[in-house]
């Protein structure tokens, strides 16, 4: 009896273990089917868009396009081969505003640039006789269509945005900010949190596998903030979409402070602007580390007038700039932090040379859209164009 109750208990164990046995095979099949429906039907497709999403980037960034030769825009005359727009020849096409309107580069803190700058107004406003009135824009494309408008007539534009002003807009670049010995330009650097593991610019490449790490950038225009970053990483091997992923800030003090608060993991900044922060008590040097400095110098913002504007009128204002005395000013104020003292005359074919190169390099276009009429903007702007 004993023999014949084990034998019905093995074989109930056998079924056990064949009804097991027939249930796993059933749940691979399934898994198994499932893999492919997912891979056909989710996996397929959500690889499709990401690698769309990264070829997008690419555009978007201009990583994707050919080198490209930018020239002043066909509207425009260089007939002693400066690079920049001539005055124009029929007298019908000058103008010569009853009221000068000046903006500095788009930035998050108009109020303290407004301030920074009226000594500069009154002395434009001194050299011409006429009222000078400062404006701000939206965006920077706003602004270089109200220079190219003629709507805008003296202007400081981030060194990023210089060559646009130049070739789409009619810009003609007259000063820039330079310390008490005439040495001017800033560094491009990439900062991290001080406590980020990350000690150099490859370490933004994400651990395979790994969510991607973020870069933040100000916007297009941008030298320090977008189009040198841009092409440093790519020169160690980085691609945004790939390697790394692009967080846009709008600005310089935007991505600064974001590295402070640890909100971003990375970010690329003109250092002349990090010097500032610094030294207003924005953020100490402890905030922060550098993982890449630029070994070359940018030239910084440049104050320059539209090209329309009468010669006699054009020349005041450039004396106005070079000639302009920082000593005991509000413009002394803010830009002394950062070591800035004076104006100096540049020379776009010489000092925007590198700016341009990289510009090429990632096939930047020099060209605005045509589908809106220049707007002035009823308060702040966005950025600060370096």
């Amino acid at each position: 009896m004993r023999h014949t109750a084990a034998r019905r208990d093995v074989g109930r164990h056998g079924k056990t273990i064949g009804l097991l046995a027939w249930i796993v095979a059933i749940i691979a099949l399934v898994g198994a089917v499932f893999a492919v429906v997912n891979q056909v039907q989710i996996a397929g497709p959500r690889d499709e868009r990401i690698a769309e999403q990264d070829a997008l980037i690419l555009r978007l960034t201009g990583l994707a396009n050919d080198k490209s030769t930018n020239t002043l825009d066909a509207r425009y005359t260089d007939s002693d081969g400066d690079l920049v727009a001539d005055a124009p020849k029929n007298m019908g096409d000058l103008i010569d505003p009853p009221v000068i309107k000046f903006s500095y580069v788009a930035t998050e803190n108009s109020d303290e640039f407004k301030q920074a700058f009226a000594p500069v107004l009154a002395a434009i406003t001194k050299a011409t006789g006429k009222p000078c009135e400062y404006v701000e824009y939206d965006a920077v494309e706003d602004q270089l269509r109200a220079i190219r408008a003629g709507e805008l007539h003296v202007a400081g534009l981030g060194t990023g945005a210089v060559p646009i002003g130049v070739c789409a807009a009619g810009f003609v670049p007259v000063a820039q900010m330079a310390d008490a010995t005439g040495a001017a330009g800033y560094q491009m650097e990439i900062i991290v949190p001080s406590k980020s593991p990350m000690m150099r610019v490859t370490d933004l490449r994400a651990a395979s596998g790994a969510d991607l790490h973020e870069l933040a950038l100000t916007e297009p225009t941008s030298n320090s903030g977008y189009k040198a970053p841009l092409v440093v990483l790519r020169e160690n091997g980085l691609v945004p979409g790939r390697d790394y992923r692009i967080r846009y800030t709008q600005g310089h003090v935007t991505s600064i402070a974001g590295i402070k608060s640890g909100a971003y993991e990375a970010a690329a900044v003109a250092n002349d602007v990090l010097k500032r922060q610094v030294a207003s008590g924005v953020l100490t040097e402890s905030d922060y580390r550098p993982i890449f400095k630029s070994e070359n110098t940018f030239p910084t913002a440049a104050l320059g007038y539209a090209h329309q504007l009468k010669p006699e009128l054009a020349d005041k204002i450039r004396a106005a700039l070079l000639g302009f005395d920082w000593k005991g000013t509000e413009l002394e104020k803010s830009f002394g932090q950062e070591g800035k003292a004076k104006f100096i005359a540049v020379n776009y074919q010489k000092d925007w040379e590198y700016v341009r190169r990289i510009d090429e390099s990632i096939g930047f276009s020099y060209a605005l859209s045509i589908d809106q009429a220049p707007t002035t903007a009823p308060a702040s702007v966005t950025t600060t164009g370096k």
